[in-house]
């Protein structure tokens, strides 16, 4: 690389300290920091395409591409509005030969960027709370909390019919795949899966939840399924492949993660509840058959598909200061007596460090970080 391009990477380095000193002392990274690292990552591109290093196309495909994805990290609760303001920046800024020697769909900026970013800030809190989870006393009782609830007739009709719409998903892309004549690998392939599983749910949460829902839509993902495969034996053997998938991840893994994210939340009196404190849990609003109403609180859930008088649920913005009014008068009314009054809040976490961690990464392996780990065995 050159000089010109080392002094680019210095500069998107510098923008990621000064977020991080912001999001550390006030919980907040500043406009004047993320659109600058914008108008910076553009410039940049546009210098890259002078210097001959890219085009015009991929320059707007990179601007798309890794806008979609930072709106994606903040509809799902991950991102704050600034933190993907700096990850849109941080996409656009760092310079394409850094990524020469890289090929394909995996040397896109803002996928090497997520993966840097996500998969060690994963491994890092599931061992921190695993380490907690060890060294308190009640583990029983978390791990009972975490998955007796989830034995209920709804609750288990609901898995069934997931892990139904995710056999569909994954015949219809599998399908696509082959007519395309798109050579794509397993762990991609399963990637794709889910993300579009995720996408799906999150577009059929607005739709009213009937018998007439469940029947169509359950059909139509058998029928799929049967269609793509050769035979019986293949759909049996999908289907077990997807049922791994399905339990490991969305019934084992998100519930232990779930039960062991709680060893870090704190129970908050409603009345000291302040703007942007982000909820545990959900607050849900219940009629019995004799028309009363009451609240109840759930474990939060990922893309629980929960719309119909949802009260609160865990959102990266935080609580608004109508949600919050609500709620105090909620418990004036006693919605709330028999949980105390209190509500389950996220610690805060500072997203702009762990994104810098994710750039340090990109930079230094030149790619996903786990290419490298892998060329040392």
């Amino acid at each position: 690389m050159t000089y010109y391009e080392y002094y680019i990477i210095f500069l998107a380095l510098i923008f990621c300290g000064y977020a991080c000193y912001t999001d550390i002392k006030t919980q907040k990274i500043r406009n004047i920091c993320s659109f600058g690292l914008l108008y910076a990552g553009v410039l940049s591109q546009f210098m890259a395409w002078f210097l001959g290093t890219t085009t015009p196309l991929y320059i707007t495909g990179l601007f798309l591409g890794s806008g979609i994805v930072a709106f994606a990290l903040y509809w799902f609760g991950i991102f704050s509005p600034g933190d993907s303001k700096l990850f849109w920046g941080l996409c656009l800024i760092l310079p394409p030969p850094l990524f020469r020697l890289l090929s394909g769909f995996i040397s896109f900026p803002p996928l090497i960027l997520t993966l840097n970013i996500v998969i060690p800030y994963t491994i890092g809190i599931v061992v921190f709370l695993l380490f907690k989870f060890v060294f308190i006393g009640h583990n029983l009782r978390i791990i009972s909390s975490s998955i007796i609830p989830n034995l209920k007739k709804e609750i288990l009709l609901m898995q069934i019919f997931n892990l139904l719409l995710l056999v569909g998903i994954g015949s219809t892309i599998s399908y696509l795949a082959g007519f395309l004549a798109w050579e794509i690998n397993r762990p991609l392939q399963i990637g794709l899966v889910l993300t579009t599983f995720t996408l799906v749910r999150t577009l059929l949460s607005n739709i009213p939840k009937n018998t007439t829902y469940y029947a169509v839509i359950g059909f139509a993902c058998i029928w799929i399924s049967l269609k793509v495969s050769a035979s019986i034996s293949g759909f049996i053997y999908s289907f077990a492949i997807f049922l791994g998938i399905y339990f490991f991840i969305f019934i084992i893994a998100k519930q232990l993660v779930l039960g062991l994210a709680m060893l870090l939340v704190k129970d908050i009196d409603i009345a000291n509840l302040q703007i942007g404190m982000i909820p545990a849990e959900q607050i849900v609003q219940t009629k019995d058959q004799d028309g009363r109403i009451s609240y109840e609180k759930r474990q939060a859930t990922f893309s629980s598909g929960i719309t119909d008088n949802l009260i609160i649920t865990p959102s990266a913005t935080g609580l608004s200061k109508e949600t919050i009014t609500e709620l105090k008068k909620l418990a004036d009314q006693g919605a709330f007596t028999k949980y105390g009054n209190q509500i389950k809040i996220q610690p805060d976490i500072c997203f702009a460090p762990v994104i810098t961690v994710g750039v340090l990464l990109t930079i230094l392996c030149q790619g996903p970080f786990y290419l490298q780990f892998i060329q040392l065995f």
